[in-house]
């Protein structure tokens, strides 16, 4: 797990998760599928190997909202996942399974942070990967 934790914050700080000094009111908002998100943060999408797929954003609250699709391809509500994030959303992938991976941001704090899904979908929780310096 520390060598995984290792390469998501190498692999995070390499793909350049973007920090933004500008306050939250300061920023735009764009509506992208019946929710409200921060449009420099962009949306990040993952599409897994049975062709579903997954979005993450950052909400006017600056928390991760996420929203994806059933096998038919009908999307779902957004759902916030919490927090208070200053970039976009990060993808990270594992080779072990389609289903696994991590959503990575740059804090409040300063701190890059993680959240890892598992193949049946559930996520860990917040935890901030090693400090960088």
């Amino acid at each position: 797990m520390k060598r995984f934790k290792a390469a998501l914050l190498a692999a995070a700080v390499v793909a350049g998760v973007a920090v933004s000094a500008t306050p939250a009111q300061a920023l735009s908002h764009c509506n992208v599928g019946g929710g409200v998100v921060i449009c420099e943060y962009g949306v990040s999408v993952y599409t897994f190997s049975n062709g579903t797929k997954q979005e993450f954003a950052i909400g006017t609250d600056l928390a991760v909202w996420t929203r994806w699709t059933n096998t038919s391809g009908t999307w779902t509500s957004w759902t916030s996942m919490g927090g208070e994030w200053r970039s976009g959303v990060g993808i990270r992938t594992q080779q072990v399974s389609p289903y696994l991976f991590a959503i990575v941001l740059k804090g409040t704090d300063g701190w890059l942070w993680a959240n890892w899904r598992d193949h049946n979908g559930n996520w860990t929780g917040w935890g901030h990967l090693p400090d960088p310096t």
